[in-house]
C-alpha cells in the first residue's frame, strides 16, 4: 500500500471512545495472539489515556492511529502505539514515532524508550527502522525494551 500522509494533533475531549475502539481492535487480539490475553487490560487503558499525552494520528477526517506518552526521568517512554486496523502498511506507526522523536528534540531528553512484546516482530521491526536498540527486559522477560539515544542541545 501507498504511503499515507496523516496530520497530527493533541488529544481532544472526545476522542477517548474511539481510541478505546482502535485499541479493542488490534491491541486486544495482539494479546490474545501472544498467549497473554491478560495483558490487555481495559481499565489500564483508559487510565492510561486519562494521564498520558496522547497524540491522534489523522487521515481525511478518520483517526488513523494514536500513540500515548509519558516523561520519564530523562527519556520520554512510549507507553501505547496504536494504528487502526483499516489504515495498517501505511506508514501511520512511523509517522507517529517520528512525531515522538520530534517531541523529544523539543523537551531536550536525552533518550525515547518503548516496550513491546518479545514475539512482536512488526513492532521490534519498526521500532529498530527508528535506530532503536533492543534489549530483554529484566523484569518482564516476555518483553523487549527498545531505547534511541538522542543528541540533546547544550
Amino acid at each position: 500500500m501507498e504511503r499515507l500522509k496523516v496530520d497530527i494533533r493533541a488529544m481532544r475531549s472526545g476522542d477517548e471512545s474511539m481510541l478505546f475502539f482502535i485499541a479493542e481492535e488490534s491491541l486486544h487480539p495482539l494479546a490474545l495472539g501472544y498467549g497473554h490475553g491478560e495483558r490487555y487490560r481495559p481499565d489500564e487503558l483508559v487510565e492510561l489515556l486519562a494521564r498520558a499525552l496522547v497524540y491522534v494520528a489523522e487521515a481525511a477526517g478518520e483517526v488513523a492511529g494514536y500513540v500515548a506518552v509519558e516523561r520519564q526521568d530523562d527519556a520520554i517512554a512510549v507507553r501505547c502505539l496504536c494504528v487502526n486496523p483499516a489504515f495498517e502498511a501505511r506508514s501511520v506507526a512511523h509517522q507517529l514515532v517520528d512525531w515522538v522523536e520530534g517531541l523529544a528534540f523539543d523537551q531536550r531528553v536525552a533518550r525515547l524508550a518503548a516496550r513491546v512484546p518479545a514475539g512482536d516482530e512488526p513492532s521490534l521491526r519498526l521500532y529498530r527502522k527508528h535506530e532503536f536498540v533492543a534489549r530483554p527486559a529484566t523484569d518482564r522477560p516476555e518483553t523487549i525494551v527498545l531505547e534511541k539515544r538522542l543528541p540533546t542541545a547544550s
